[in-house]
Formats: structure tokens, sequence, C-alpha cells
């Protein structure tokens, strides 16, 4: 039921922003607009607006589409007045046009920037450290995860999106890792032969890695008449030297923290000042009265975070579409309507955020597949426009509808496959 409710809220927002880019960019060149569609096929609902309009619910729920006057349909065409005529869409310059055409991903991506940044409302700052324990090195012990094969890593999302990017690869896997126990770098190498990534297999847990977001070691809260307070912590403070060693996160701050027996030296920021203070020694099971934790998003870190969300996943959307397409990464790797689906119901449950999140990356997954260069896709028309300005003439009907016709095939097949991928995972 939840899976049911989920897809449909799903598609419901992403295909009606999706094509109310088109439509809007439409209205503002005031170009003749026939229909605007949620679904294919019959009717379940519809209605017409004052400018003769038609706005549909259609009962086959997968996409939609904004239609326009064309005049190869010369019955309809040849109602319009000469006025009329110069503003249906194939009559329009090629700037207008494209921007038509280009307007649904475009929405995509504003659409996800948005979900990202008000996510980015409700969660902390995002780490810049990831933290791990690594089973086969010392499992007790905890590192942080500087880089894969060169390329820095900050964030738990950056790590399994860099370690699945490496799907296909045959060589040596450079994990380089700082030891917070002995404050060293240390290289964790793992070789691999056309590295493949089980179903449901996070990417981390091949390498063995059970990484953590860590955060900046910021004090949160310090309780009144604590060990901490007469001391002089007080909560804002960031903690930057523990026994002289520099704090990267909050694990490695908790576990120097922990230690018992001795005077514990810490050296802390604050309001962009050093100032040093020293905690007594303790035993097991006390505690000094002050508690860390992450620093929350303002509205303009929100914000930073949403574009930063939004480039990131646009960015490796294109990447993986890439991989797959030249058969670097299998199509089993790819999920349709059941699968989103069952992911949309997932998350729903999970809460709202979770929900949000997968709004905001499936939004850029629908924007970044309508690029492609598949005629009865966005991108296809817009390369049709190109060719069609940089030759000086239309493209002839017959080549077009021959055109979109192979890639309707191609895209149906596609379709056909994910579907039948996607019962056959959860069967």
């Amino acid at each position: 039921m939840y899976s049911l409710i989920g897809a449909i809220t799903l598609f419901l927002i992403l295909v009606t922003f999706h094509e109310y880019g088109h439509y809007s960019v439409a209205r503002h060149f005031k170009i003749k607009i026939l229909k605007f569609s949620i679904g294919f096929g019959p009717d379940l609902l519809n209605w017409k607006n004052k400018d003769n309009i038609k706005f549909s619910l259609s009962a086959i729920p997968f996409g939609g589409y904004v239609a326009f006057h064309d005049p190869a349909d010369t019955e309809n065409y040849n109602k319009l007045s000469a006025k009329e005529k110069k503003y249906v869409l194939a009559n329009r310059p090629a700037f207008e046009r494209s921007l038509v055409v280009l307007a649904g991903p475009i929405y995509n991506f504003i659409l996800a920037f948005f979900v990202f940044t008000i996510v980015g409302l409700f969660i902390p700052k995002q780490s810049d450290t990831v933290s791990a324990q690594i089973t086969e090195l010392n499992e007790t012990n905890f590192y942080e995860v500087v880089a894969i094969n060169n390329k820095d890593i900050n964030t738990v999302q950056a790590l399994e999106v860099g370690l699945l990017d490496l799907t296909g690869y045959t060589g040596t896997v450079r994990i380089k890792l700082f030891d917070y126990t002995n404050q060293k770098n240390i290289i964790f190498n793992k070789e691999v032969t056309n590295l493949k990534f089980a179903e449901g297999q996070s990417p981390s847990s091949y390498f063995g890695i059970r990484p953590y977001a860590d955060f900046e070691p910021r004090i949160n809260i310090v309780q009144s008449g604590s060990t901490a307070e007469n001391i002089g912590f007080k909560s804002g403070d960031v903690i930057k030297t523990i026994f002289q060693e520099e704090i990267k996160s909050m694990y490695q701050a908790t576990s120097l923290l922990n230690t018992v027996g001795r005077q514990i030296p810490v050296t802390v920021n604050r309001d962009g000042k050093d100032v040093q203070l020293t905690l007594p020694s303790k035993q097991s099971g006390d505690t000094y009265g002050f508690g860390l934790g992450p620093e929350g998003n303002s509205f303009a870190s929100s914000i930073y975070f949403g574009f930063s969300q939004t480039i990131f996943w646009i960015e490796n959307t294109f990447k993986f579409l890439f991989k797959t397409l030249n058969g670097t990464m299998g199509f089993e790797n790819l999920s349709g309507p059941v699968g989103i689906a069952k992911v949309a119901g997932d998350s729903l449950v999970s809460g709202v955020i979770p929900f949000l999140l997968l709004l905001g990356i499936l939004s850029i997954s629908l924007g970044a597949f309508n690029l492609l260069p598949l005629p009865m896709l966005d991108g296809g028309q817009f390369l049709f426009i190109l060719v069609e300005k940089l030759k000086g003439s239309p493209i002839s009907l017959k080549l077009k509808a021959t055109l979109m016709n192979l890639s309707f095939i191609l895209v149906l097949t596609l379709f056909i496959f994910v579907m039948v991928n996607d019962i056959a995972r959860i069967i």
C-alpha cells in the first residue's frame, strides 16, 4: 500500500513539474498549446481553460506530454488564423523552440534544488569527514576515510558513489585512511577484477568499510553545575586538540575524552580564538557533563546544500547513464516503475526526509534521461532543432517519423526490461 501511495505521489510531482516546464515557457512566448496531459491514453479527467487548452489526467500513468499544433496536421492547422499560425511552435525561432524543449529537464533540476534546500533546513550541516571501521584492519579502531584512488572523500554519500564509480574496474583500489589511534596516514589496498556489486550490496560493505557521517567536534550542550561548566567549557566551543593531537571528528574526540586515569588537556576554538582547558582525570563511567553534536544548517547553508547536492547528483547521474550505455555498468542496475514504487514506499515509511531525498534524486534522473539524444525525448527534439539550424532547412517528416518510431521501440524495450528486472528482484 505504501509503495503504491509513494509511487503515485512521486509520479504526480515529477511528471507534473516536468511538463509544466514545457508549458510555462511556451506560454511565456505565447505559443499555441492544444493539451497538457499527465499520463497517456484515454482521458480519465479533463477540462479546458479560457484559452481552450485541454488539461487531462490519462489512464496510463507513465509520463505525460504537452501537445502543440503541428503544421502536418492540416485539418486543425488550417483552422488557425494567419496571426495564430505565427505562434505555432514549429513556426517560432530556434531559440524559443529550444527553450521550450529543454524547459522540462531544467525544471526537474530546479525542483531537485528546492527539495534539497528544504531537506537542508531539517538536517545537520553536511559532514566534512567520514569515519569508519575497517573489517580487514583493526575492527575496534576508527579511521578517517581520506581518499579513494587519490579522489578526496568528505561525505558518506561521496564514498558510496565514488566506490560505485569503480564498477568494471580491474586493478588496485587504494583507500587512504587516517588512523585516529596512531595519528598517521595509512593505505589500505584491495585488488579487484572487473569489479561488480551484488544486488542490494552497498559498495562500502564490499570493501569491508562501515562508514559513519562524522562532524566537526562541536560542544552543543554543557550541563549547569557540571565539571565542564566549572572548568570553563561553553556551548558552541569547537574542540581543536586533545593531548596536543589534532582533532578532526566527533568520533576521534569522543574516543580520547573517554581516557581514564589522567588529566586531559583540551584546546577549543571560541569565537575565532583558541582557549586552553584541562579536564581532571576520571574513572570509568564518570562524565564531565557536556555533549558533542553537529551544527544545524542556517538558511544560507541550506541553499548551499541544495545547490551542491543538485550538482553532485546531476554529475553522477550523467556519469552512470553513460557507463550503462557503454556497457561498463549492466542494465540490471536500472530500475523501472516497480522498483521505484518499492523504494518510494520504503522511503515513505522511513519518514519525510528520506522521501524528499528520493524525490530530489529521481527528479534529476528524470531530467537527465530526457536529455538523452533520442528523438522521442527532449534531448532528441533539441538535436533536431540544432541540426535544422545548422543545415538551414527542416529535416524531412519521413525521416523524423522513422527515427521517432525507432526510438519509441528502443525506449519501450528498455521499459519492459527494467519492469521484468524489477519484478524478478522482488520475487
